[in-house]
């Protein structure tokens, strides 16, 4: 080989061999700054959900007890068009056997049975994993049915003793499972997906009107649904959050935001809105909701924050398009402002979340209404007008528009059928309830009795009557009494059988029956307020108006909650009220049936004053019956009347008062009713007492130990006035006519 080439081939492996030298010394400096990028790689990657559901989020808050031969469904909201991952309920309970004979409990999920165990003499616990199938479910439920099954009699027709035997189910029964966020593509599977305890995200502490009204009205109506509603801000610069269970990988330890937040053992006080932003990216519970009011501040705010991470890792050039590609799929809200009354889908690090603009609130409320939510089967709308409440104005409400089923169901001894719906589904336009018509269809069986239909409305007995049973549609008719009503309603038609086994030589069989819902209806009629929660209730589901002060928009997290809270208690409808800001000095005026929340509501004579949150003071009729200082963490509502409107006018007391501390009133832990008296004390979880000046059987629950005769004594009160008057005429006229004929008769002789 001549000597060019040989210096020429020399060279070449020398210049091989230095750039192998330099890429192998080069290759762990790549990989390393490689690995913060593929670690926000893997956060993009992870979209798996995990939901939890127990009884008691369902609203069951007591041990279900089923005896003697008794079946029980519960019915577990899932997704209806989304497949479940890792699916189980697991079944908590307890049982007591106590007679003998044999007894079992057969347990279904979905109509199929999964467990059937004896129950030993005695008792145990009836602890199961219940594995569930995975597949979509159309109904958007998963039915868990339980049922005991007793034998203590040696014939068939003999008395039952089995009533010894209990079966107990507990309320932490619960479903739990997976699924895939970027599978949930419309508005209605995000609002099945979401959890039991749902959390309304806005942008800040302070907040203006529009999405201060938007956030009340979302927890509201996730009350209405079933669900308990939290407030959540955005935490800012120099707040703590708790970074308790937030898992920072090691490759992102070298990125001064994320290592702030590696030690997950207490809080972290918030130093940038870069640490915000890693927050945001690691999904931590302190930086995402489930629901969240997608106002121009909040937009803002994230954008602001993820920049600011951004800019840590400008000298990663992979990172960096690692974040922004992470940006553009799962941070779509730091980028994208929501026009007007629009509702979407959106992503918020690992949870697919359902966003509302600012204005936008009283319509998500409306749409997600048990009606309408099925038909959004869509990922974003925007809806200019949205009011379910009102489409019930016209002259009758159908049991079928509130979800009546109207299939059979087989009676041998006793058969129920129940319907639930809001108050504000039947009394729109401050029109309530007056009088219920159902038609029911029984088919004859060999018994020589009758079979009964009894209707409850809120476990009340309004009406019941002996079906002919000969398979034609029957009238039952009552009327619908106000003290019943509730801010949720249950309609329930129970059809009693005499079961026939002429004389133990056949045994008792079963037969239909029907309730009609597309024939029943319900007649509304105009509200009758009398001074009472329940007598305002019709008003404040219809267009009425809740009041706050203006620092309650300097401290939202907290004061939402409360305003959900008394909202959800006193019935205000989270479409049809409007917020109304009252002046900082001075009174203000109702223009329409009202809730006030701690001010100065002109015209208004309370008789429970609260004086700088601490002092309280109910006045009886002729003096001042309980003065007293110290109480904490209580609250009061009472029904009163200004300038010709209803309403009710709530209070903080201690904790120094909500002047001083807007965030220091009681808010109850548990969702309720005001359905009792006049005025109420209410403590963290709910009334602690009730008084009532007009009746001092206020402390009973309504029309508790009440006759038939309870709703006709408003009636009684003038009627016996009248009834004085017209046997006073009478008197007069009969002594006239004596007068007349003594007359007469002296004229004649």
């Amino acid at each position: 080989m001549p000597l060019s080439s040989r210096l020429f081939a020399s060279r070449r492996l020398a210049c091989l061999a230095f750039g192998a030298f330099a890429g192998g010394a080069l290759l762990p400096t790549s990989s390393s700054a490689s690995a913060p990028a593929d670690a926000l790689r893997q956060f993009g990657a992870t979209t798996n959900l995990a939901r939890s559901i127990a009884l008691a989020d369902l609203g069951i808050t007591e041990p279900v007890v089923l005896t003697g031969n008794a079946s029980q469904d519960f019915y577990l909201p899932v997704p209806k068009s989304l497949s479940l991952a890792d699916a189980a309920i697991a079944l908590d309970g307890r049982y007591l056997k106590g007679q003998p004979g044999s007894a079992s409990v057969v347990v279904s999920v979905d109509n199929q049975p999964v467990v059937s165990q004896p129950l030993a003499d005695g008792e145990g616990l009836l602890q199961r994993a219940l594995a569930v199938a995975p597949r979509p479910r159309d109904t958007g439920f998963v039915r868990l049915s339980v049922n005991l099954r007793s034998n203590t009699g040696t014939r068939h027709c003999e008395i039952d003793h089995s009533d010894g035997n209990s079966v107990v189910v507990s309320p932490h029964t619960r479903l739990t499972y997976h699924l895939d966020a970027g599978a949930i593509g419309s508005l209605d599977d995000a609002w099945n997906t979401l959890p039991g305890e749902s959390v309304v995200l806005v942008s800040g502490a302070k907040l203006d009107a529009a999405a201060y009204d938007s956030a009340w009205r979302l927890g509201v109506a996730l009350q209405h649904g079933g669900k308990r509603a939290s407030v959540r801000a955005l935490p800012a610069v120099g707040e703590a959050v708790d970074t308790r269970g937030i898992a920072v990988p090691g490759a992102l330890a070298a990125i001064p935001a994320f290592a702030a937040l590696r030690d997950n053992s207490a809080t972290h006080r918030l130093a940038n809105d870069a640490e915000l932003g890693a927050l945001v990216v690691l999904g931590a519970p302190a930086a995402s909701g489930d629901i969240v009011v997608a106002d121009d501040a909040l937009r803002t705010r994230l954008a602001g924050a993820l920049d600011a991470l951004g800019a840590q890792l400008a000298s990663d050039a992979d990172a960096s398009a690692a974040l922004r590609d992470w940006r553009a799929r799962h941070g779509t809200l730091a980028d994208t402002l929501l026009g007007s009354h629009q509702i979407r889908l959106a992503q918020l690090g690992a949870r697919t979340v359902i966003a509302v603009a600012a204005d936008a609130g009283g319509q998500a409320a409306g749409l997600f209404d048990n009606t309408l939510r099925r038909a959004l089967q869509t990922d974003s709308l925007v809806a200019p007008i949205a009011e379910p409440d009102a489409r019930n104005s016209g002259s009758m409400v159908r049991l079928s528009s509130l979800g009546g089923s109207g299939q059979s169901f087989d009676v041998l001894a006793r058969g129920d059928w129940t319907v639930s719906f809001p108050l504000a589904a039947a009394s729109a336009d401050s029109r309530m309830p007056s009088k219920i018509v159902l038609y029911v269809a029984a088919a004859p069986g060999p018994a020589s009795s009758h079979p009964v239909a009894t209707v409850y409305w809120n476990g009340v007995l309004l009406a019941a009557k002996q079906l002919a049973a000969d398979g034609q549609p029957e009238q039952l008719a009552a009327r619908v009494p106000g003290y019943v009503l509730g801010q949720s309603n249950t309609l329930r038609v129970s059809v009693q059988r005499q079961p026939y086994s002429a004389d133990c030589n056949e045994i008792p069989q079963a037969y239909p029956v029907n309730v009609l819902p597309s024939l029943s209806y319900i007649l509304p009629g105009d509200a009758e307020p009398d001074g009472t929660f329940i007598g305002l209730l019709p008003l404040l589901a219809g267009r009425s108006q809740l009041i706050v002060p203006p620092r309650y928009l300097q401290a939202a997290p907290g004061t939402l909650e409360r305003v959900i809270a008394i909202a959800s208690a006193s019935g205000l409808s989270p479409t049809l009220a409007e917020l109304t800001i009252a002046p900082a000095q001075g009174a203000v005026k109702p223009a329409k049936p009202f809730v006030a929340m701690e001010v100065n509501v002109d015209g208004a004579d309370p008789s429970a004053r609260v004086t700088n949150g601490a002092r309280l003071q109910i006045n009886g009729t002729n003096a001042t019956w309980l003065d007293v200082t110290g109480l904490k963490r209580l609250s009061t509502a009472e029904v009163v009347r200004a300038h010709s409107e209803d309403g009710v006018l709530w209070y903080a007391i201690g904790a120094g008062g909500a002047a001083a501390n807007p965030g220091s009133g009681a808010a109850a832990a548990q969702p309720f009713l005001l359905n009792r008296g006049n005025l109420a004390i209410i403590g963290e979880n709910g009334p602690l007492a009730w008084l009532d000046s007009g009746n001092p059987d206020a402390s009973l629950p309504p029309g508790a130990g009440e006759s038939g005769l309870y709703e006709w004594r408003r009636y009684v009160s003038w009627g016996v006035p009248l009834v004085g008057i017209a046997l006073l005429a009478f008197v007069l006229l009969m002594i006239v006519a004596a007068r007349a004929r003594r007359k007469r008769n002296r004229g004649e002789q």
